[in-house]
C-alpha cells in the first residue's frame, strides 16, 4: 500500500534498488546509476544494467539538466491530493547524460513549453523524509 501524507498526494516507498536515489533526493541531489562493465547510465534504478545485465552498477550525482522531448497538460487529477494543481504539465525529459525522466514542470504556464526547452531539476518535500525530483525552465 502507498502512503499518503497530509496533502492526500502518495508518497513513494524506497527498496533496497531505489534509496540511493531517494536520499540524493533529499540532499538536493539528482542521482543516476551507471553501468562500470557497459558505461550505460540508467534511470529508473534497478539492480541490474538495463544494457548488459550486469550488476556492476555505482550511483552518481546529475547535472540535473536536460530537455523536454514530449509533454502533455493535465487537466483532471488522478487522485484528490492533485485537484489543486492542475492544469500542469507532465513532461519527459532528457536527461544530460541520456536516461529519460518522467515528472511534472514547475514554474510556467502550459503555453509556454516548447519542444527541447532547457530544464533543471528541482525538488520539493512531500513528507519529512521524502522529496520529489519536479524541472523547472533552465536558467
Amino acid at each position: 500500500m502507498t502512503e499518503l501524507n497530509p496533502t492526500g498526494k502518495p508518497l513513494p516507498k524506497a527498496t533496497p534498488e531505489t534509496a540511493p536515489f531517494w536520499q540524493g533526493c533529499a540532499e538536493g541531489e539528482l542521482r543516476l546509476q551507471h553501468c562500470l562493465d557497459c558505461g550505460h547510465v540508467q534511470y529508473y534504478p534497478r539492480k541490474l544494467c538495463s544494457g548488459c545485465f550486469s550488476e556492476n552498477v555505482e550511483w552518481r550525482a546529475a547535472s540535473g539538466r536536460g530537455t523536454i522531448r514530449s509533454w502533455s497538460t493535465v487537466v483532471a487529477p488522478s487522485s484528490p491530493g492533485f485537484a489543486e494543481e492542475v492544469p500542469f504539465v507532465s513532461i519527459l525529459v532528457r536527461l544530460a547524460e541520456g536516461p529519460t525522466m518522467l515528472s511534472v514542470l514547475r514554474h510556467c504556464s502550459p503555453e509556454q513549453v516548447d519542444f527541447d526547452m532547457p530544464v533543471e531539476v528541482i525538488f520539493e518535500q512531500r513528507s519529512e523524509t521524502i522529496y520529489i525530483p519536479y524541472f523547472k525552465p533552465a536558467g
